[in-house]
């Protein structure tokens, strides 16, 4: 069966603002903003938007910025702007080497509950969904809430058995920002399964396992290079090239010293590959097209093992053609985990179904919380609805 990861259509702390003070994360040697950096501040979890910004505590000490390709910044200093360094340009005299990927990630999976957090935990969420036809934002979902697991692991026989409240589970306390727009789709798909990947990711030794069953495809070429290397880390690209001619491409930063994987990036082509026949409710034959798409996460260190702080999933390109219609998707599902504590084995008060748009039904609250919007999504929420 040819390897083509499931798009879901319906892909789908609290500071009052005088103690925040808003800042940017730049590029040092360009100016360009820096979205998706991390900032760690006493044990709480921030992220920089897509223009950049974020807001942090005006009284905040000592706080750490990292992201993929860029110096780690350890400062005490809060300003309007904070500039980092980009890595390669500095390192420019170290040659490139090629690594064994193949051999990382399935040591890293093999370790897996010895190296990332496999005890019940409960984190503080913000959760973010976005979704675009034909270049045109219909959907945004904001909201802050609770996220659970068992022991951080995906768990296939419970998921077959659509088990899936007994290892992992998310509630919604805050729904901070909800705008949702009628689409021009009109093609009457069929409910599609699979459930068990939308769920499976959210964990990364599913997408371990995922990545290293790609790999060992029969005719599959695998490939990698050492980009950075200090004392401590390691920052390296990877390429899978499988028998239907499908790519996966990524950048890992390794922890050699603790042998884990802090954060992984992977970027799947599919759009060119051949769009699939499928018939509709009604019998009629509609075609589709496979998405590309990037898979993120982050963790860090909390006391002896890891634990998550962000994961997103983005899909672009999926096209469902009918006729002289068509129409094209992207989506966005990312999760921020900013505090993470201890937990016990019951689960969440009132967990909502993850697999499902449960927004749908929920009251929108005044507060809107510590969220920082980025300018396009500023701008869809103040677009006024066409009334013709």
């Amino acid at each position: 069966m040819k390897q083509l990861l499931l798009f879901f259509f319906f892909s789908f702390s609290l500071l009052s603002s005088q103690t925040l003070k808003k800042i940017k994360i730049a590029d040092a040697e360009t100016g360009k903003a820096i979205s998706n950096a991390r900032i760690i501040l006493a044990g709480q979890i921030y992220y920089s938007n897509d223009d950049g910004y974020t807001s942090l505590p005006k009284d905040a000490k000592q706080f750490e910025v990292s992201v993929s390709g860029y110096e780690t910044l350890n400062t005490s200093a809060i300003s309007d702007l904070v500039k980092l360094k980009p890595l390669y340009k500095v390192i420019a005299e170290i040659k490139i080497v090629s690594i064994d990927i193949k051999k990382i990630f399935k040591e890293v999976y093999k370790n897996y509950s010895d190296k990332y957090y496999d005890k019940p935990a409960t984190y503080d969420i913000t959760f973010w969904q976005k979704s675009f036809e034909n270049n045109q934002m219909k959907l945004l979902m904001v909201a802050d809430g609770q996220y659970w697991t068992r022991d951080g692991n995906f768990h296939g026989k419970e998921a077959f058995h659509k088990k899936f409240d007994n290892f992992v589970q998310m509630q919604i306390d805050n729904l901070r920002y909800l705008k949702s727009e009628k689409r021009d789709f009109d093609i009457k798909v069929k409910p599609q399964k699979g459930y068990n990947e939308f769920i499976g990711n959210l964990f990364f030794n599913y997408e371990l396992h995922r990545i290293i069953s790609l790999s060992n495809q029969r005719k599959a070429v695998t490939s990698a290079r050492v980009l950075y290397e200090d004392e401590n880390h390691q920052e390296i690209s990877f390429k899978v090239k499988t028998d239907v001619n499908l790519i996966y491409t990524g950048t890992i930063i390794y922890n050699k010293l603790d042998r884990v994987i802090t954060h992984y990036q992977m970027n799947f082509e599919q759009k060119n590959h051949e769009p699939r026949e499928y018939r509709d409710e009604t019998g009629e034959i509609y075609k589709f097209q496979y998405p590309d798409g990037i898979f993120t996460f982050d963790f860090y260190k909390n006391g002896e093992k890891y634990v998550p702080s962000r994961t997103s999933i983005n899909y672009a390109g999926s096209k469902y053609m009918q006729g002289d219609r068509s129409f094209e998707y992207q989506s966005s599902r990312e999760i921020i985990y900013k505090k993470f504590k201890p937990s016990d084995a019951n689960g969440l008060k009132n967990p909502v179904e993850i697999n499902e748009p449960f927004w749908t039904n929920m009251k929108v609250s005044d507060d809107k919380g510590f969220v920082d919007l980025s300018e396009e999504e500023q701008n869809f929420l103040n677009e006024k609805k066409d009334e013709n």
